[in-house]
């Protein structure tokens, strides 16, 4: 009798637990899933309804976005304690308490956090734009509340905290309509200077992509040579393949005799 006591006990208990907190567990399931669905819905419809507004840059949406569904998901996980019967009012006295710590444990991730609102709030670039920062390069695609995602030249995702680009030297080339494209030629010391920039300039304002040459003449020299420096400006999404074009057309321009030049030009 003493055994078959223990295991009714037991099974008792057994029951009392499984009717108190199994009913609180599916509850709790429940609550996370649509909590998370909730997010993600708020999210998709909040930077939806922001791309409609042709004020609202496409960064600034993702943000507030962010900003939504995170906010879901700490009410969520309130939401989830209280079913519980954890008070939240002691878990946000704790939380206070705990403020400081963490504050000082995630300085980084809070740092890079402040950094994602002055991005957001300043906007120093916009998604689609080109960005070269810390010797990474490439088309930023979206900006997150910690980080921001850059496609590479190579089409690598590369992921940059919010620090990194708020509190360091960031280029935007793609802010402007127009590029300056640099040339250097090093020809022999005894060829004739006027005619070798002569013929340097007649390549390239023979271009039609060229704007215009903003300087031309030499760079640098020395005993045996002579270095031909000129810059460039043109349109800035014709600058890569003009640069290999005319690198290409100086190339053959320099390769023929002077003498054939004169011919022609004579």
């Amino acid at each position: 009798m003493g055994i078959e006591q223990q295991w009714n006990n037991a099974a008792n208990v057994l029951v009392a637990l499984v009717t108190t907190y199994g009913l609180r567990i599916i509850g709790a399931v429940i609550i996370l899933c649509a909590g998370w669905m909730t997010s993600r819905l708020l999210y998709t419809a909040v930077v939806r309804l922001c791309q409609k507004s042709p004020r609202i840059d496409r960064t600034v949406a993702l943000f507030i976005g962010n900003a939504v569904r995170y906010t879901v998901l700490v009410f969520t996980f309130v939401a989830v304690l209280t079913t519980f019967g954890i008070a939240t009012t002691s878990f946000v006295a704790v939380l206070g308490a705990l403020g400081i710590a963490i504050g000082l444990a995630l300085q980084g991730t809070l740092s890079n956090l402040a950094a994602g609102i002055m991005l957001v709030v300043f906007r120093p670039f916009h998604i689609g734009d080109r960005v070269e920062t810390g010797g990474v390069t490439g088309v930023a695609r979206e900006i997150n509340l910690f980080f921001t995602e850059i496609d590479g030249d190579d089409n690598t995702r590369i992921i940059i905290p919010n620090g990194k680009l708020w509190g360091e030297i960031l280029k935007v080339p793609t802010r402007n309509d127009t590029a300056r494209l640099e040339f250097r030629v090093p020809r022999p010391a005894n060829e004739d200077i006027d005619t070798s920039i002569s013929r340097l300039r007649g390549t390239i304002e023979r271009d039609a992509r060229v704007l215009k040459v903003s300087a031309i003449g030499i760079d640098t020299l020395e005993s045996d040579k002579y270095t031909l420096a000129a810059q460039v400006w043109t349109q800035r999404e014709s600058a890569v393949q003009l640069k290999y074009d005319l690198n290409r057309g100086i190339k053959q321009e320099f390769d023929r005799e002077p003498a054939a030049v004169e011919r022609q030009t004579g």
